[in-house]
């Protein structure tokens, strides 16, 4: 039972980031008074519809990977004449359509972000004891869980980090801990052993795990700086796969996400789920603005010829153009998948 609720959390999220990122068109589309025919959520049959005052179609599918937002065409039977129709709007109007997807996955990365750093909290360690390790040093010598160490050889400490670079430097001396117990301050003092499985002098205490959590412009400010740097990593992976071809043996489609989701979040809880949301929601923003027909970078293209040429380009041409790229999305993800079912069986 426990299983089968991490695979649907990860299904859900995988839907939520696509729902977002149409989200982000509808809205834009809204916005510049684009006519908008159907927002669906998921794909296939029709589980339920609803027409809207709006003239909007709702409607929930079978397939929950996604949704999709469909315009209205000037090429669809009784849509001729409607000046709502996509293609009767101004050029930064469409832009405007087509970045806003993207950006709307950037902007959910930026919240969660934000969420883990002001409410969620970033695991920590702080310089108290947490526990012992049995027969080591620091229980010979009398440390207690609860026990804050404030100095190492005199040395005052504020982190963990800081207390085993003490540690390290004294090598096989004997040390002196300065450790705050309650209202008295105390010493103790313990000679490392070197423990052959860790390949280093230890003298057997762990440290109490924490959360630590930011303010809100602290948790603002660092949301937008950690996102610009996954932004900047997923960028430099993208490139190299374009052009080098590295990655192509580890890329993933839809079942592999998934997969990923599921496992990630079963072995580090709420932290994972929303790192890994945040993660997939800018590469997806980022993938969809690559100029590859079909998707919204392709568009973009496809707006500034427009825009110089002053009309628009033939769309069976086009269409040509879109239908050759749809063709290469369906071999790139048949092979993310078929590598996704084979990792499954391996």
């Amino acid at each position: 039972m426990g299983s089968l609720l991490y695979w649907i959390l990860a299904i859900l999220t995988f839907s939520l980031v696509v729902i977002v990122h149409e989200l982000g068109h509808f809205g834009a589309a809204r916005l510049t008074g684009t006519g908008v025919m159907e927002f669906a959520i998921g794909f296939g049959p029709k589980l339920w519809a609803r027409k809207a005052k709006s003239g909007v179609l709702y409607s929930l599918r079978a397939l929950p990977f996604g949704g999709y937002c469909r315009f209205v065409s000037e090429d669809e039977p009784g849509c001729e004449d409607r000046e709502d129709s996509y293609y009767r709007q101004a050029v930064w109007r469409r832009a405007l359509i087509s970045v806003a997807g993207p950006l709307m996955n950037v902007l959910m990365a930026v919240a969660l972000i934000f969420l883990i750093y002001c409410a969620v909290g970033l695991p920590g360690v702080e310089p108290v004891i947490g526990g012992l390790m049995p027969g080591l040093p620091a229980e010979q010598a009398g440390f207690q869980a609860g026990d804050r160490i404030v100095s190492v050889n005199g040395v005052a400490v504020e982190t963990a980090a800081e207390v085993s670079q003490g540690i390290t430097a004294a090598g096989d001396t004997d040390i002196a801990f300065g450790i705050r117990r309650g209202a008295e301050e105390i010493t103790l003092r313990a000679q490392p052993r070197w423990v052959e499985a860790e390949g280093r002098g230890m003298i057997g205490i762990e440290y109490k795990i924490v959360r630590f959590r930011l303010g809100l412009w602290e948790s603002f400010k660092n949301s937008w700086i950690v996102t610009g740097n996954m932004a900047t990593e997923i960028f430099r992976v993208l490139r190299n796969l374009i052009f080098k071809g590295e990655g192509i043996g580890e890329l993933s489609g839809p079942i592999g996400t998934v997969v990923i989701i599921k496992e990630q979040t079963q072995q580090g809880g709420l932290l994972n789920y929303m790192q890994l949301a945040a993660i997939i929601s800018v590469n997806l923003g980022l993938f969809n603005m690559l100029p590859v027909p079909g998707l919204d970078g392709s568009k973009l293209i496809f707006l500034a010829i427009e825009k110089v040429r002053g009309k628009r380009m033939n769309p069976n041409k086009e269409g040509a153009v879109l239908l050759i790229g749809f063709a290469l999305m369906v071999c790139l993800m048949a092979l993310a998948m078929y590598q996704d079912i084979v990792r499954l069986l391996t």
